[in-house]
């Protein structure tokens, strides 16, 4: 019977989606263990969002997340989104960052590495599939799937060749805008199995646009010819402009002939967990949308919509919406079809709210665009349109080698200028972000202060019944956990 696997994505890309990045660490910590034991084969952790938000909105170190939740998550590796030249930021950084990257995040534990490209361009993932290996991390090379006049099977199936060529352990099928239908898959899936003889193949789709569960239950179909592993998320954080739900997929795999080496009751167990977790902090659940035709529109991830629509609000301008929409369109046809994921989503993004709120195309145009059109994010896969390229960078010369190959090293400058620092984690920080953002940080962590994680559901509950001042008697049984108290004595807990 074949087997099929699944890595979990609740506590990264579904919270980056529906809830805008913005659960904390605590809130991981009390069904870590769970997760740890529901037999997944992978437990998506962080990125380049994740990180932002720990540093930007949580009072977090983000180093400190992967310390902790790796403490608590031994089995299951935990992995970490990289976008190969960008790391995880939107500029292009030199290969000795990107070690010395990846090797801070080894050090703290994420025994896992999806790499990416925006473009595609698998010359810009290289140096970080090669690192990976030296630090003997489980390398998933990502072929991002669009919809455009040139982002055909033949297209699909030569970046994955290259990413079998570089030597990853596994390929995933990247649908970050929920573009894929049980159409496309029924023979992309097949043409893509052809070329990774022995290789992991994995699906990660969203339901952004009402495919996800359909296009998932196709390829169950598919059987031998199919993927081995599904990217799912708990039930709450599930759907939406987030992936499918665990449940859902669990439920349909005897009808076509599978096993999983899953455990249904922790999926259950989690699935509890969030529901309380959403209820508490008031944060919604996912809904399945409506199915929308993917031939026509923005494609604009789900986890930049919430993004795009603050940055018009800010402006006084969320009304406009559905002109910037239409315009994103547009400025990704003029721009030789990108792909919509980061960076090149926001990217495209920014310059369709500009195109609309000047008034004049191209009026105004960032850096990072002119960037883009001159190759220093990697090859173009259409035309870019000659007369919006004289308006971008008029008679400027495309480069012709990798983009890396024009990055001088950067570490001992960095080394040398951010320093001194305290350790590596740290010069990461100070690397990525401004001296601001790390300095606010730093005060936000020293306010809040310390805390103790609740390291398991039973341990949660307590703590959340003690400070409730009309309790009088509480007691919690929960496998290895016992925990009693009443309003005369005081508390007692133990954990065999």
């Amino acid at each position: 019977m074949k087997q099929m696997k699944f890595m979990d994505i609740t506590l990264r890309d579904a919270q980056q989606c529906l809830w805008a990045t913005r659960m904390t660490t605590s809130e991981m910590t009390p069904i870590a263990e769970t997760m740890d034991n529901a037999g997944f084969s992978v437990i998506d952790l962080t990125g380049g969002a994740a990180i932002d938000s720990a540093m930007m909105y949580l009072a977090e170190d983000p180093f400190e997340r992967i310390r902790v939740l790796s403490g608590l998550i031994t089995k299951t590796p935990l992995n970490f989104n990289t976008r190969g030249q960008s790391i995880f930021r939107w500029m292009q950084y030199a290969d000795d960052v990107t070690e010395f990257t990846l090797e801070v995040m080894r050090r703290n534990g994420i025994r896992s590495v999806m790499v990416f490209d925006a473009l595609n361009d698998m010359r810009n993932l290289e140096y970080s599939v090669k690192v990976a290996k030296r630090l003997d991390m489980h390398i998933i090379g990502a072929v991002t799937y669009t919809v455009s006049p040139v982002h055909t099977d033949a297209h699909f199936v030569q970046r994955t060749k290259d990413l079998v060529a570089l030597g990853v352990h596994a390929l995933e099928i990247k649908d970050p805008s929920g573009l894929l239908t049980p159409e496309r898959v029924a023979h992309l899936i097949p043409a893509l199995r052809k070329v990774t003889p022995g290789l992991e193949l994995q699906l990660h789709s969203h339901c952004t646009l009402g495919h996800g569960l359909d296009t998932y239950l196709e390829t169950l179909k598919l059987g031998e010819q199919g993927v081995d592993l599904m990217h799912t998320a708990s039930r709450p954080l599930a759907y939406g402009y987030s992936l499918p739900s665990h449940d859902a997929i669990l439920d349909a795999l005897p009808a076509h002939g599978y096993g999983t080496p899953v455990d249904r009751a922790a999926i259950d167990e989690m699935q509890s967990y969030f529901s309380m977790l959403t209820r508490r902090s008031g944060r919604p659940e996912g809904e399945v949308l409506p199915v929308q035709s993917v031939d026509e529109g923005h494609q604009v991830p789900g986890g930049m919509m919430s993004n795009l629509v603050q940055q018009l609000t800010d402006q006084g301008q969320a009304h406009r919406l559905p002109e910037v929409l239409d315009e994103i369109v547009r400025v990704r046809e003029d721009l030789g079809y990108p792909i919509l994921v980061s960076p090149m989503a926001q990217y495209v993004g920014t310059q369709g709210v500009l195109n609309v709120l000047s008034g004049k195309r191209y009026q105004m145009v960032p850096q990072e665009i002119k960037q883009y059109v001159l190759g220093y994010y990697g090859k173009v896969v259409g035309t870019i349109d000659p007369k919006v390229r004289e308006l971008i960078a008029g008679d400027e010369k495309e480069i012709d080698v990798p983009p890396g190959q024009t990055i001088e090293p950067a570490m001992a400058r960095y080394r040398r200028e951010l320093g001194p620092c305290a350790s590596d984690e740290e010069l990461a920080l100070k690397i990525f972000y401004s001296a601001k953002t790390v300095e606010d940080n730093r005060v936000a962590r020293l306010n809040v202060g310390k805390w103790t994680h609740a390291t398991n559901a039973a341990a949660l509950l307590a703590r959340e019944l003690l400070g409730k001042k009309n309790i009088e008697v509480c007691e919690v049984r929960k496998k290895d956990f016992y925990f009693s108290a009443n309003h005369n004595d005081s508390p007692a807990a133990t954990v065999a």
